[in-house]
């Protein structure tokens, strides 16, 4: 028996913000739809002013209750592997303002995917118990002891 519980998504509370830090053009844009139809509140995508990034990093406003839950939510979807640290001042876009409390500066190791392809089923972050086979059932072939219910003159 195989058992997967998973917490749920926390997508509200915070809104989230994607910036190009790659170089697939408009990369931001079609991940902001695609958060934004996995239930995440979006803000208008942008573009980041660190240049290009290899590994996805997600920011978050400290003084906003939900944004860390909303961030981890984020980086759940996006494949559980992006690095998750509180936003500084100004913050790494065009502008230098935030308009949300969560940031997610999109690398070139997310660039272009969705997120079916980010977090495949078998991977979402789930954990997932298995039960150990029992063996020594009435019907066990590899028990020697096992009783067959169809062998037994009593039944």
């Amino acid at each position: 028996t195989t058992t997967t519980t998973q917490p749920p998504l926390v997508t509200e509370g915070a809104t989230v913000v994607v910036a190009n830090a790659n170089g697939v053009n408009g990369s931001a844009g079609a991940m902001t739809d695609e958060l934004g139809g996995a239930g995440f509140t979006m803000g208008s995508p942008t573009n980041a002013t660190t240049g290009q990034l290899e590994s996805t990093v997600i920011y978050y406003d400290p003084t906003a209750d939900a944004s860390l839950a909303v961030a981890e939510s984020v980086n759940r979807v996006l494949g559980g592997d992006a690095a998750i640290s509180q936003v500084g001042t100004p913050a790494p876009v065009s502008g230098g303002e935030l308009e949300g409390e969560v940031l997610v500066l999109l690398g070139n190791d997310k660039a272009g995917s969705t997120l079916a392809q980010l977090a495949p089923a078998a991977d979402d972050g789930a954990t997932t118990v298995t039960a150990p086979e029992v063996s020594g059932g009435e019907d066990d072939p590899d028990d020697p002891d096992a009783v067959d219910p169809d062998d037994d003159p009593d039944a």
